[in-house]
C-alpha cells in the first residue's frame, strides 16, 4: 500500500455566481480571483462542504486521511462511501469499532462528528440516487444536526449547481444560528484548493 503524502492542500473562496460547469476556467483562477488561501483546518470549520475536483486528484484519500487524523486526534469522524450509503443505513456500513464510535458520538450530546462521504460522481454511475443516499444519513442524524459537519465530494463534471445543491440542504439543513452568531462555523462559502491539483468546493 502507498503512504500518504501530505501535500497541505489550500483552498480559496469561490464566489457563489462562479459557473461550476465550466472546470477549465475554474482551474485556472488565480488567487486575484478567489482571494487569500486556506487549509483543511478551517475548511473543516464549515458545517457543510462540497468538494468538487477531478478524476485523479487525490480527494478520496485526503478525506480518508483527514477522518482518519480527526480519530487519531480523539474526536468523532467517519468516511462513508455514498454509493455504500445508498444501500444501506450508516450504522451497518461502518466497521465495529466505527459504529460504537457513532453511538458515543449520539450519547455525547456536546461533540462535533465529521462525516465524509464520497463520491457524487461515483454514486451516479452506479444509477444511484443523491437524495436518497442523504436521506438514510439524515435519519441516522435525525436530532444531532447541529453538531454534524458533512464533507461530499464530486467531480466538477457531475455536479448539478441547482439541483443537487438543493437535495443537500434539504437533506441536511443547516441548523438555525443562535444569538451568539460570531460564534457559530460559517454556513456559506465557496473555496478551490491551488497546488498540484486545483480542488473545488463549494462550502454550504
Amino acid at each position: 500500500m502507498m503512504e500518504f503524502v501530505d501535500l497541505q492542500r489550500q483552498f480559496h473562496d469561490v464566489p457563489e455566481d462562479t459557473e461550476l460547469e465550466e472546470t477549465e476556467h475554474l482551474v485556472s483562477f488565480s488567487e486575484h480571483e478567489f482571494g487569500p488561501s486556506f487549509g483543511w483546518s478551517k475548511l473543516l470549520e464549515s458545517m457543510r462542504v462540497v468538494l468538487l475536483a477531478e478524476a485523479g486528484s487525490g480527494k478520496t484519500k485526503e478525506m480518508e486521511e483527514q477522518a482518519k487524523r480527526l480519530a487519531q486526534e480523539g474526536r468523532f469522524a467517519f468516511f462513508v462511501a455514498l454509493d455504500d450509503l445508498d444501500r444501506e443505513r450508516v450504522v451497518h456500513i461502518l466497521s465495529p469499532d466505527e459504529e460504537e464510535s457513532f453511538k458515543r458520538w449520539r450519547a455525547n450530546g456536546q461533540e462535533t462528528a465529521w462525516f465524509f462521504l464520497d463520491a457524487v460522481d461515483e454514486l451516479k454511475l452506479t444509477g444511484g440516487k443523491l437524495g436518497r443516499a442523504l436521506n438514510r444519513l439524515s435519519k441516522d442524524l435525525n436530532g444531532f444536526l447541529d453538531r454534524a459537519r458533512v464533507i461530499i465530494s464530486c467531480r466538477p463534471s457531475d455536479w448539478r449547481p441547482i439541483v443537487d445543491l438543493d437535495t443537500v440542504q434539504n437533506a441536511l439543513p443547516v441548523p438555525q444560528r443562535s444569538s451568539h452568531a460570531s460564534l457559530q462555523p460559517p454556513e456559506l462559502d465557496f473555496v478551490q484548493n491551488e497546488g498540484v491539483s486545483r480542488d473545488i468546493a463549494p462550502v454550504l
